[in-house]
């Protein structure tokens, strides 16, 4: 069963890669920061369990800066 969350994070985290390198979102859109905060956080949770430390440590910041970005884009409509 942890295989299949693992999985389903390195599915939305290539899903918003896809999505942005097709022109299909912004990469300054809420929906392609969401794919990359929720799927590095999944992805942060799957690597702790297998002790795969550099992963914890590049999806820790994968999900660090999708957590920025969201909060820089709620602040600007906020203000818009």
């Amino acid at each position: 069963m942890i295989h299949v969350v693992g999985n389903f994070g390195v599915l939305m985290v290539l899903a918003a890669y896809f999505l942005v390198s097709n022109g299909k979102i912004s990469s300054t859109s809420s929906s392609y920061q969401v794919l990359n905060l929720v799927g590095g956080a999944i992805l942060v949770a799957y690597s702790v369990v297998f002790f795969a430390w550099a992963s914890v440590v590049l999806n820790t910041i994968w999900f660090c800066i999708a957590l920025v970005a969201l909060i820089k884009l709620r602040r600007a409509r906020a203000a818009a």
